[in-house]
């Protein structure tokens, strides 16, 4: 439980599924909500609007291998984080996987889809394009698969991710994971210490 009072905290976040920071930064806030009263808004955000639907394949570094640990600063990064992260073989076009997601954010399941987005891909290698993966996680957290598959083909919620995405452009914001909280922005899943201070900033103010 908190230590402080229970006035709510507003936390707005920026991110794309394909960014190893955002899984980090999504578990900073998962830290971050331990001490405070969090009201998190996550928004959509196109890192690579020039992925082709069907994706691309991941290029591989000298010893890396497909399904291996990420490995140097990010990999041990994730690892202090409690996360496991491992190289997927294809980069997915996320905007189904954005879609998806304010669907399941309609449905009142937006968190537990969140998460299971990050865990398919980061641990399981799965193709976030594809609309079969989509609807086993959608499965997952108590989505009726039929109807996702049908508002993912209507392009119902098409709209309002490029909003976020345009939203966030036109603030300045050209990196992820970004965060504004309680009207302070940066970017980046910086060490916790800088979220702490932060809340500690909008809670206790000078």
């Amino acid at each position: 439980m908190s230590e402080h009072n229970d006035d709510l905290i507003a936390v707005t976040v920026w991110y794309d599924y394909i960014w190893p920071w955002c899984y980090i930064g999504l578990a900073r806030l998962d830290q971050l909500a331990l001490e405070y009263p969090l009201e998190i808004t996550y928004k959509s955000y196109y890192l690579r609007p020039d992925i082709p639907s069907e994706g691309i394949i991941r290029p591989l570094g000298e010893g890396e291998v497909v399904g291996g640990l990420l490995t140097g600063h990010i990999g041990q990064t994730a690892n202090d984080a409690g996360l496991t992260m491992r190289r997927a073989s294809v980069t997915p076009n996320t905007r189904m996987a954005f879609e998806a997601s304010e669907y399941a954010k309609d449905m009142g399941v937006f968190e537990k889809f969140h998460r299971e987005c990050y865990i398919a891909f980061w641990e399981e290698g799965a193709d976030l394009g594809q609309m079969v993966v989509l609807q086993g996680i959608g499965e997952k957290v108590g989505l009726n698969s039929s109807k996702l598959k049908e508002i993912l083909e209507s392009g119902l919620y098409t709209t309002r991710t490029r909003e976020q995405y345009d939203e966030a452009i036109s603030i300045g914001v050209n990196g992820i994971p970004s965060f504004i909280i309680g009207g302070y922005f940066f970017s980046g899943a910086q060490p916790y210490e800088i979220f702490q201070r932060v809340a500690e900033m909008v809670r206790n103010p000078s």
